[in-house]
């Protein structure tokens, strides 16, 4: 901040970057300050405001509020300490020696109201969105800020991207821009500046005077940010460009520091809004640019309706002010064209946009007599069709029939109007979505098609902040989760500086992990049997609702610390504590939105469209189908395994991992935006939404962190020069070390040690306490001003009584002289003295001529003594002049060697330091070496006692070697028996081979036969359906005959032909009965041989298979004994071997270790000896340096004398010249 100050205030550009800083530190502004004794007390409306303290009663403080004079009580903890008037707009928050909320947003509001929209707190920057465009981005303003530190330059966004990239080149570390902040704060612009400073410090080309460069790659990445928000950004109630997608950024730089290529990922694109929007709200960019610059011809080709027709925007063609949709359009196909993108890719992407629209006007009915929804017209059924490549039929008949998946079969299933509609939605929210993944990859490809190679990158993440509304969504939850995360990496990097600085300066501190803090949050919603977990299983369950999923959450977290029951009187279903403070959830529509469910009739249709670019979107369709509402537990068990799909949590998830092991492996750089009314309106902050915004953004969980540690520090110099009349006559006169001299003044103040840290070129305090020194010095300042003033006026007031004496006595003496001449001037002897008087001088003047004469001659003598002494003392003069040369020249002389004492003793203390690391190494390696030694030798006890027990091992086996061999003799005998054995078995395995070929030809036979008895069923059948016709026509000719007889009217031959034909009958049945039976009665014999014959075959095979099975065992039995005898003779054989190599290595191991351990008490002796002579040579080189500086000082303590009665010298010559002068003149 302090070198910011030295800049050129009359430039124009740092207008809106600097403050004149001289009225801050006016003494008369910090006297008001102390004496009103200001603090800072809750407001509602504006947050804080200032007030007095004018009493005290027990736990309350009467205080008097200082714009209205009002008078109230207000409970002490509630009160919150001012900072002295000198730290009024400063530039950065963390030399605010109060940190607290009220003067956090104190300060960002004064310097929003002078202009100033950046403001440092500590590691990171805060911008204000200042709902105007201010002259500090341009090509003037980068050069001020390139290539300078930090504190050189005043606050900015370019301060922070110039700081990542020259940290980049030093360090070739990776760094990373956190942009983070509530929708219309300012993030998507910032992270604009960012890209338009890198792209113009790190172009690859100089700059030249034309306006862009088609095709370079600068120029490319700068266009990518119209094209994204174009297809990602939309007006909202609080931004008329608010992003609606996170972004992280990836710009690779060669190892020249050029930029060598990009990369852009995104994260939860708000698809929702291409389908609806609030109120006041519009869809994304391009449905409304596409609807106004489309040309006529293109209009025809997208098949673009009234602007003013389209259900899918909510509001109707709504305009944002100062914003030209044609202009926007056209600068949209420029910048795709400046990307790369041709006119088939510019047309396939406007296709879809219009597709998306169109879905929104099918219009869909109920079935008067069903549940089935229908599609009276289908006109915009058949433009979508044409437009993504599809058939009419099959589309509607997908939307409104579709096939599910019931086992194995595939059912049609009825939609409800509803339903239809819901499908209709989700299909176009998915379209839209997969198309914008597209063209992020397409820009990826453009960016990333140079050949030189990337040696490191800054990322720069676009990220939504933190968000509580009054209920909170799925959506929010991610947000909300994301940004604990970030907020854990800021907490962990933030006091890693913060503890890198405590070393450098080698203070006392006991290490705490603020990242920590955040982590039971963080594990409710992540681990396992978390929220997202817990949702993900809901997922699969067929009849899990979202009130089942709330019940699980009771169940599983309702004792965890983060984690709030609902309020049954409230809407939410549960609550959970960030950091930022508690979030209500309502869990409505959570499984559909975590499991996003698809048509899957409609995605396959997409699939196959042939329309190539349709087709290429939505080739890797990861979806959750209808069918997945209606799973059995097979299918459940099926899914499971398969892992058909992924759901929106566990996706995230993933992204998010990866997004944060980029980000732990950059050194991240935070830029914190905050939005100061939701009214749009420049000037203006709303105190209350700020505070909130800083709560969520982390700035006040940054100073939460700051107030743990020791966030004020200052130069032990300044220090001195700032505080050091608090401690009179405690320094003595002459040179004295800064940090002694701190530690004494430290001493006398009596500070508790608990509140400051000393270290070696700075001392720290904690929060509050140089507020408090400073009102102690304030008070001193006063005391002695007081004091000074009393003396001053008590001069005045004795001179001018003394004055007035003298009048006094002058008036008197005035009076008698004229009373007395009153009475003497009519007296007669008056007026004879006062004639006769001056004739009385006549005869003294030859006395006085004399006299005259006489003190002329002595005035002469003096005057040619102290010629005499004027001439001795030129001489003086001359010669202390000359001893005043010599002495400013031995004096030079030693300064010299004093700074080359300096320089050496600098050197000796770096030597000293290198030596005392090595050796410090040497020594920790030692004690390595004698651990390993250590250990090395009990490892060669133990071997040495296992080589023992080896050995003695090796004998046993040797004996049970000889043992088994002579049961391997006995084993083999009996292993040719067995074979004796199963060569006897084969021969038993070739006669059931036999037997199962016979029983194969009886087998057959028996087939044979029973197809013969189903060909005699067969005619059994034929003759029964012949015999049951014979008898309808029996009955019909006896119902005939009876007719007949009836009638009497029957004939002799009609009698003999119904006898013949009851012949007939009678043997038929006869015949068909013989056949029957004597066919059953061989199928029976038959059957009964099968069986004897076959359980006979089968007891044989039997046997055999027992004979078989037996002898196999005892053959396996015995070849896996033998080879676990060969076994264990080859591993004792091979241990032993083992062992004695072993033992070998390690005798030569100690052998080395000991000529190692030789070796390095040498080198150790050697180390300390040098380390030893250093030390010698540079308490002599000090001791020298001290001597010096003594011998300085007491040279320029006397050259100071010796000036001094030159000057007293030459000051009575001139005393003399000057009575001398007189004396002539006279």
């Amino acid at each position: 901040m302090g070198d910011s100050e030295k800049l050129d205030r009359n430039n124009p550009d740092l207008k809106y970057l600097v403050v004149e800083r001289n009225a801050f530190n006016d003494p008369m502004t910090q006297a008001e300050w102390t004496t009103k004794r200001l603090v800072w007390i809750p407001h509602e409306t504006q947050g804080f405001v200032q007030a007095s303290i004018k009493g005290e009663r027990g736990d309350e403080v009467e205080v008097e509020i200082q714009e209205t004079g009002k008078r109230t009580s207000v409970a002490k903890d509630d009160l919150q300490k001012m900072n002295p008037p000198k730290f009024d707009k400063v530039e950065d928050m963390a030399e605010l020696t109060c940190l607290n909320e009220a003067s956090v947003l104190n300060n960002i509001k004064d310097r929003y109201y002078s202009g100033l929209i950046y403001t440092y707190s500590g590691l990171f920057c805060v911008v204000v969105n200042p709902y105007r465009r201010l002259p500090i981005y341009t090509e003037r303003v980068i050069e001020l800020y390139k290539g300078k530190k930090r504190h050189e330059v005043p606050p900015h966004v370019f301060a922070i991207t110039d700081g990542a990239y020259r940290s980049m080149l030093q360090d070739r570390e990776d760094q990373s821009i956190l942009c983070t902040g509530e929708s219309g704060a300012g993030k998507t612009e910032n992270t604009k500046k960012v890209i338009q400073y890198l792209a113009y410090v790190a172009a690859s080309k100089p700059k030249s005077t034309s306006t862009s460069h088609t095709g370079e790659l600068e120029q490319q990445l700068l266009q990518a940010n119209p094209i994204l928000e174009a297809f990602g950004n939309a007006k909202t109630v609080k931004n008329d460009n608010s992003s609606r997608f996170g972004k992280f950024i990836r710009i690779n730089f060669d190892a020249s520091g050029y930029i060598a290529g990009a990369n852009i990922e995104s994260y939860l694109l708000e698809k929702s809004r291409a389908i609806r929007q609030a109120k006041d709200e519009r869809a994304f960019h391009i449905f409304y640019q596409l609807l106004a610059g489309a040309t006529p011809e293109q209009r025809a080709e997208y098949i673009l309706e009234d602007k003013n027709k389209y259900s899918f925007l909510s509001n109707g063609f709504l305009q944002v002010p100062g914003v030209d949709d044609v202009q926007e359009y056209h600068q949209t196909c420029k910048a795709m064209n400046i990307m790369g993108l041709n006119q088939d890719d510019l047309n396939a992407l406007f296709r879809i946009v219009s597709a998306v629209m169109l879905f929104g006007n099918m219009q869909f009915k109920q079935d008067r007599n069903s549940d089935q929804a229908v599609l009276p017209d289908n006109t915009v059924a058949q433009k979508i069709s044409r437009l993504l490549g599809l058939q009419v039929v099959d589309m509607t008949k997908a939307f409104l029939k579709p096939k599910i998946k019931v086992g194995r079969d595939y059912v049609t299933k009825a939609q409800t109007k509803e339903q239809v509609e819901f499908a209709v939605e989700a299909i176009c929210k998915a379209c839209y979505e997969k198309m914008f993944k597209w063209l992020v990859n397409r820009i990826n490809k453009s960016l990333d098609r140079t050949k030189r190679q990337g040696a490191s990158f800054i990322g720069i993440l676009d990220m939504a902040g933190f968000e509580i509304f009054e209920l909170n969504s799925f959506e929010q939850l991610c947000i909300n989760y994301t940004n604990e995360k970030l907020q854990q990496l800021f907490n962990h990097t933030m006091f890693i500086l913060e503890q890198e600085e405590y070393q450098r300066e080698g203070i006392e501190w006991k290490f705490i992990d603020f990242g920590l803090d955040l982590q039971p949050t963080i594990d409710l919603i992540e681990k396992p049997m978390g929220i997202m977990a817990l949702l993900d299983e809901e997922c699969w369950f067929p009849k899990a609702t979202d009130k089942t999923f709330v019940e699980k959450l009771v169940t599983s977290h309702s004792a965890h610390p983060k984690y709030v029951k609902a309020d049954f009187r409230g809407v939410a279903d549960f609550a959970l504590v960030h950091y930022a403070g508690r979030v209500d959830y309502a869990a409505s529509q959570w499984l559909m939105k975590n499991m996003d469910p698809l048509n899957e009739n409609v995605v396959s249709l997409l699939q196959s469209s042939q329309d190539s670019f349709t087709a290429l979107i939505w080739k890797d369709a990861e979806i959750v189908g209808m069918a997945q509402q209606a799973m059995t537990d097979t299918q459940f068990g099926a899914r499971t395994r398969k892992g058909m799909f992924r759901t929106v949590s566990q996706l995230y998830k993933e992204q998010l991992a990866k997004l944060m092991s980029t980000l732990r492996n950059t050194s991240p750089n935070f830029v914190r935006c905050i939005i100061p009314n939701h009214e749009k309106k420049s000037g203006k902050i709303d105190a209350v939404l700020v505070l909130d915004q800083l709560r969520c953004n982390g700035v006040l969980e940054g100073i939460r962190i700051c107030r743990q540690g020791f966030p004020n520090r200052i130069p032990f110099q300044e220090f001195r020069q700032r505080y050091e009349l608090l401690t009179p006559n405690v320094i003595p006169k002459g040179f004295m070390d800064g940090k002694i001299a701190c530690e004494k003044m430290i001493n006398a103040i009596e500070l508790d040690p608990n509140l400051y840290r000393i270290g070696q070129s700075k001392i720290f305090f904690r929060a509050g306490v140089l507020a408090h020194l400073e009102e102690e010095r304030d008070f001193k300042i006063t005391d002695l001003v007081v004091n000074f003033q009393a003396y001053c006026r008590g001069l005045l007031a004795r001179k001018n009584f003394q004055k007035r004496v003298q009048q006094l006595n002058a008036i008197r003496i005035i009076q008698r002289n004229c009373t007395a001449y009153l009475k003497l001037r009519n007296w007669q002897w008056w007026r004879l003295y006062t004639k006769v008087k001056p004739l009385l001088q006549v005869t003294k003047q030859e006395e006085k001529l004399t006299q005259k004469e006489d003190e002329l001659k002595q005035v002469k003598e003096k005057l040619d003594m102290q010629a005499k002494q004027v001439q001795e003392l030129d001489k003086k003069f001359q010669t202390l002049v000359e001893e005043k040369s010599v002495l400013a020249e031995q004096l030079q002389a030693e300064t010299e060697l004093c700074a080359e004492a300096e320089e050496m003793r600098a050197r000796l203390a770096a030597r000293k330091q290198e030596l005392e690391e090595v050796l410090h190494d040497l020594e920790a390696r030692v004690e390595e070496e004698e651990e390993r030694n250590i250990k090395i030798n009990e490892e060669k006890k133990k071997l040495q006692t296992t080589i023992a027990d080896l050995e003695e091992q090796l004998e046993e086996e040797e004996s049970a070697r000889q043992k088994i061999q002579l049961e391997k003799v006995q084993i083999e005998a009996r292993l040719k028996k067995l074979e004796e054995d199963l060569a006897l078995a084969d021969e038993v395995s070739k006669e059931k081979k036999a037997m199962e070929e016979k029983v194969s030809d009886l087998s057959q036979a028996l087939a044979e036969e029973e197809e013969k008895s189903k060909h005699l069923a067969e005619l059994k059948e034929k003759h029964e359906t012949s015999l049951s016709d014979l008898e309808e026509r029996l009955s019909k000719e006896q119902e005939s005959n009876k007719e007949f007889e009836a009638l009497k009217a029957t004939t002799a031959a009609e009698q003999e032909l119904r006898t013949k034909r009851e012949q007939e009958l009678a043997l038929l049945k006869k015949s068909l009965e013989e056949e029957s039976g004597h066919h059953e009665s061989q199928l029976m014999e038959m059957r009964h041989k099968h069986s004897q014959e076959l359980a006979v075959l089968q007891e044989q095979m039997d046997n055999a298979k027992k004979i078989k099975e037996a002898l196999e065992k005892a053959k396996a039995t015995l070849a896996a004994e033998n080879a676990d005898m060969a076994n264990e003779i080859k591993s004792i054989a091979t241990s032993k071997a083992e062992t004695d190599r072993k033992r070998k290595h390690l005798e030569s191991q100690v052998i080395e270790l000991e000529k190692t351990q030789r070796n390095f008490d040498k080198i150790l002796a050697e180390e300390k000896a040098i380390s030893e002579r250093f030390a010698s040579e540079r308490d002599a080189a000090e001791r020298d340096a001290r001597e010096k500086e003594t011998k300085v000082l007491s040279l320029s303590r006397d050259l100071e004398e010796y000036i001094v009665k030159i000057e007293e010298l030459e000051r009575s010559r001139r005393v003399l010249q000057n009575e001398l002068d007189e004396t002539r003149n006279t």
